[in-house]
C-alpha cells in the first residue's frame, strides 16, 4: 500500500522536521518553502485572510495510494491529535445502522417532525441516501435511537473508531461529546472501508461507499454544493464526507474524509483543519483540493 502523506503545521516557518505516518515512516514529500508545504494557504495566498489563518491554524492532510506501499510526510502533532469526528461519524454511523439491519437501505425514509433546524435542506423529509448526502443531522439522531446505546458501544468497538466512547449523550457523542478520533485513525478506518477490512456485511459497505460518491466537480454538504478542483481528469471519481463542528475547549475542527479512483488507481484522504471559531467552514475541503491538485491526483 502507498500513502502519499503531507501533514503540516501552518505557521510563518517552514516545515523541516522528518516522522512517522500510521503505515511506516518516510521524508517531507514537499521542499521546504514552497506552496506545496502549505496547502491549506495556497486558497487564501496573497490575501489578507492568509496571515490569521497561518499563524492560529493546524491542518493535517494524508493522501494514501491503494496497493502500493511507501509513506511520506512532514510531522504534525495534530494529525494524532483526537478531535471530534463531527459528521465524519456518519459513515461508520450509517455503516452500522445498515448492518444491524436498523436501516433497510439508501432508499428508508423518515419524516421530518418540523422542529426548528438551522438549515434549509434539513427542514424536509430524507432518505439515507440524501441525509448522507446533506449531512442531516436529525436523521442520524433518530439513527443513534434505534441501535441504542449498546450497539453503539458495540459498533464503535469493532469499527476500532477513535476513542470509541459514546458516554456523554446518545444523540450527540459525535457533535463535540465524547466521541473523539484522530486523521490518522480517520484515514485507518476508510482504508478497511474501501478495501472490506471492516466487521461488516460486503453489502452494508458497499452501499456506504455508494453513498459517499460525489457529483462531478463539487463537494456537497448542509449547505449545499462547492466547486471541487474541477474539472477532474477523464474517470475520475470522487467520494466524501464533509464535517465541522467546535469541540468543549472551543476548537473549531473542519474534516473532509474520502476515496478517489481514476482509471486502476485509488487513494484514501483525509483533510483536517482546526484553529479558532473563525476558521472557515470549508478550510478541509479548500485544503484537500489544493493538496490534490498539487499531488497530481486531481489535474
Amino acid at each position: 500500500m502507498k500513502i502519499v502523506a503531507l501533514a503540516v503545521l501552518l505557521a510563518f516557518d517552514a516545515l523541516t522536521a522528518v516522522g512517522t505516518a500510521p503505515y511506516g515512516t518516510g521524508t517531507v514529500p514537499y521542499g521546504t518553502g514552497t506552496a506545496k508545504a502549505a496547502p491549506y494557504a495556497a486558497p487564501y495566498a496573497g490575501t489578507a485572510k492568509a496571515a490569521p489563518y497561518a499563524a492560529a491554524i493546524e491542518a493535517c492532510f494524508l493522501l494514501y495510494e491503494v496497493g502500493v506501499g511507501e509513506v511520506r510526510r512532514s510531522p504534525s502533532e495534530i494529525c494524532a491529535t483526537r478531535l471530534l469526528p463531527a459528521s465524519t461519524f456518519k459513515i461508520p454511523h450509517a455503516l452500522a445502522a445498515l448492518d444491524a439491519g436498523v436501516l433497510a437501505g439508501p432508499d428508508t425514509k423518515m419524516v421530518y417532525d418540523g422542529s426548528p433546524q438551522s438549515n434549509a435542506s434539513w427542514r424536509r423529509d430524507h432518505t439515507l441516501a440524501s441525509a448522507m448526502r446533506y449531512s442531516v443531522v436529525w436523521y442520524f439522531q433518530r439513527v443513534a435511537e434505534k441501535l441504542g446505546a449498546d450497539r453503539e458501544r458495540e459498533y464503535l468497538k469493532k469499527f476500532d473508531y477513535g476513542n470509541a466512547d459514546p458516554t456523554s449523550g446518545l444523540t450527540t457523542f459525535w457533535l463535540g461529546g465524547s466521541l473523539q478520533i484522530t486523521p490518522e485513525e480517520q484515514l485507518r478506518f476508510m482504508h478497511r472501508l474501501y478495501t472490506d477490512d471492516l466487521p461488516a456485511s460486503p453489502a452494508a459497505m458497499r452501499t456506504v461507499r455508494q453513498l459517499l460518491v460525489q457529483p462531478q466537480g463539487l463537494v456537497v454538504n448542509a449547505v449545499g454544493e462547492h466547486p471541487f478542483a474541477a474539472p477532474w481528469p477523464a474517470g475520475t471519481t470522487v467520494s466524501a464526507k464533509t464535517g465541522s463542528g467546535t469541540d468543549r475547549g472551543g476548537k473549531a475542527v473542519r474534516w473532509l474524509v474520502g476515496h478517489l479512483a481514476r482509471g486502476p488507481r485509488s487513494w484514501i484522504f483525509v483533510s483536517c483543519v482546526a484553529g479558532g471559531s473563525d476558521t472557515p467552514a470549508l478550510a478541509a475541503v479548500d485544503q484537500a483540493a489544493s493538496a490534490l491538485r498539487e499531488a497530481g491526483v486531481l489535474r
